[in-house]
């Protein structure tokens, strides 16, 4: 197996990215004109990236002497000029509602990496399923403080939904494997 540096790929590759997806749909997308949605490797920088800064790119990072591969959610997210606020890249939805005196949440069943997961209603920025303007955030948490860079929002809203799409928390937690739904319950003081 043939290695170089970061460095040597710069030198070799004269500039030049690499797009990560398979041929013909980087094919496409460009034919289509969008070729800012490919996914990208720039031995520049040597981060994993798309070319309108959607969702995340992947970063080498000093860990103070060692390297780590760090996904940064949400690159076109400024950090806020405000220090004590945190760099919001995502929000997490709590809707509630009540029947028969339980409290419901609100769930979505949804595919992961690893299969089916029961979530709320999680987005990042980039999707744009986001709270309703107006609404104030219960709290902050970070998703995997060690790897991943940003926080999300957590939002509680009162409102209806069809009983099928219930859950009590008590519930939610036993089936959920789903961090950030968890996560934003907790933060909830659910």
């Amino acid at each position: 197996m043939a290695v170089i540096t970061l460095e040597g790929a710069v030198r070799r590759l004269d500039g030049a990215f690499v797009y990560l997806e398979p041929e013909e749909v980087a094919a496409r997308k460009l034919s289509e004109g969008k070729g800012v949605e490919l996914w990208y490797f720039d031995p520049a920088t040597g981060r994993i990236a798309r070319g309108d800064g959607k969702f995340f790119d992947i970063r080498m990072v000093d860990r103070g002497g060692w390297g780590q591969i760090v996904l940064y959610e949400e690159p076109n997210v400024p950090q806020s000029a405000d220090p004590t606020m945190p760099r919001i890249v995502g929000h997490v939805v709590i809707e509630t509602t009540r029947r028969y005196g339980a409290l419901l949440v609100r769930v979505h069943k949804a595919t992961g990496l690893n299969g089916g997961i029961l979530e709320l209603k999680p987005s990042s920025i980039s999707k744009g399923e986001l709270a309703e303007r107006g609404l104030e955030p219960v709290g902050y948490f970070e998703a995997s403080p060690q790897r991943i860079m940003g926080m999300i929002a957590v939002y509680l809203m009162e409102t209806d939904f069809p009983e099928e799409e219930g859950r009590t928390v008590l519930q939610f937690f036993k089936h959920s494997t789903d961090g950030r739904s968890l996560a934003a319950l907790a933060k909830a003081g659910l």
